[in-house]
């Protein structure tokens, strides 16, 4: 069925990006067939059709991208040693958005990176081998009244967040559903529903893919042209997670589910017949309030919590079996605590629209080990992963409309010890962003 519907979606996106309608007697043919010009000036009015077509198609076209320049320095703090990182790094993102109705929209975007769903940067190393490119947006959108919309593909993430547990650069795969209703002229209620797809498993015996069904409902009051509050609750359904399985070096593999959340602080736990028993079902509550004319700047409120109710440790200890690279033993040192929480909470004052403007942007989170993924949380907090707490501040100024320049600061610390013997971590991001 999931095969089938993508199919649909495909043939759906390219029948609307081509739905140019065929004329099967172009005007230069019909005057020519009449006489009324020669073979060579009806040449002329075709070729001049063609551009004319061409061109009213590239105005369809909204081209964009960026490129970021940055210098990246880490400072971090072990049991068995400290160590400083140094890397000049760059992301490089460019990509079209169309719309060949007017209730259907396509995008495509490439950018630069290792192929890791949390981050798009490139170091500079290899030699100065080639550097690669991978596809982090690929999309269509349906919309056919304002209140609605339905988008399938790789896509931007639609819901009220932050980066406690979504990294920015992380684009989820599969279909989206946004809803908007006006109540009044200053409230408004919304609803965000995701299908996405986790992994995509070759197993005889069951089409159970795991998969996350996201289920957002929230609301937007405006009290005046000012200020506007956003508030929403998030619940996280992490579906047929049981079926991964252990085994030899799949916790090693940072590139799949279970061996980048084991190796980010997330130790994966089997039962005896191999099956991953780590759970999460996680609720999120998200609020943004934006203000402004009150100060000469504009500036906002923002914060979350989020919560894994299925997150058990005791349950991991008892039910665990022990496997070459991953002992529920190895939990005790938690109690009974199931590390199963987080928050956030910050403000930043400024925008960023055109030259001359500047902001500055501050948090402080604390996130315990099971709260959430480890996957798809901020890549550049404590270097990834969960079980970690501190600060972050950004400042940045608009050189041109079109050019930035950040300074970033990442302040953290391990949020229990409990486990390993990293400790604080100190992070700086000098930037500068060109867009066009």
């Amino acid at each position: 069925m999931k095969r089938t519907l993508l199919t649909l979606l495909l043939c759906l996106s390219f029948v609307l990006l081509t739905g140019v309608q065929v004329k099967a007697t172009s005007l230069a043919d019909i005057l020519k067939e009449k006489r009324i010009i020669t073979a060579e000036e009806a040449k002329e009015v075709s070729e001049y059709e063609g551009k004319e077509t061409s061109s009213k198609l590239l105005e369809k076209i909204d081209f964009s991208g960026d490129l970021r320049l940055r210098h990246d320095t880490q400072w971090r703090e072990t049991d068995s040693d400290d160590y400083d990182r140094n890397r000049e790094r760059f992301r490089l993102r460019f990509g079209f958005t169309t719309k060949p109705t007017e209730t259907t929209k396509l995008g495509v975007r490439l950018a630069s990176g290792s192929g890791y769903q949390n981050t798009t940067n490139q170091s500079y190393d290899g030699h100065a081998r080639g550097k690669e490119i991978f596809i982090d947006k690929a999309y269509a959108s349906w919309q056919p009244a304002d209140f609605f919309k339905i988008t399938g593909g790789k896509h931007k993430n639609p819901l009220l967040a932050t980066p406690l547990v979504w990294d920015p650069d992380v684009n989820p795969e599969g279909y989206s559903e946004e809803l908007k209703l006006k109540v009044t002229d200053g409230i408004e209620i919304f609803s965000n529903l995701g299908q996405w797809f986790i992994e995509e498993l070759d197993i005889k015996d069951t089409d159970r893919d795991p998969t996350l069904l996201a289920y957002q409902l929230g609301f937007v009051i405006k009290p005046s042209k000012k200020v506007k509050l956003e508030v929403a609750g998030t619940y996280y359904d992490f579906k047929n997670l049981d079926k991964l399985e252990w085994e030899t070096g799949v916790l090693s593999d940072k590139t799949e589910f279970l061996g980048y959340n084991h190796s980010h602080s997330q130790q994966m736990i089997f039962d005896g017949n191999q099956r991953l028993l780590n759970e999460f079902g996680c609720w999120e509550v998200a609020v943004n309030l934006k203000v402004k004319d009150a100060l000469p700047v504009p500036f906002s409120i923002f914060g979350n919590y989020i919560k894994n109710a299925e997150a058990d440790i005791s349950d991991l200890i008892n039910k665990g079996v022990a496997t070459v690279d991953s002992d529920p033993a190895d939990l005790a040192g938690y109690g009974s605590d199931d590390r199963d929480t987080g928050w956030l909470v910050g403000f930043s004052v400024g925008s960023k629209k055109k030259k001359g403007d500047w902001r500055a942007k501050y948090h402080y989170q604390v996130l315990e080990d099971y709260a959430f993924p480890a996957v798809f949380v901020d890549s550049d907090f404590h270097g990834g992963g969960t079980n970690n707490k501190g600060h972050y501040v950004q400042g940045l100024y608009c050189l041109t409309d079109n050019i930035q320049a950040r300074a970033a600061g990442f302040f953290t610390e391990r949020e229990d010890e409990s486990k390993d013997g990293k400790k604080d971590e100190d992070r700086i991001q000098l930037d500068m962003v060109f867009a066009f």
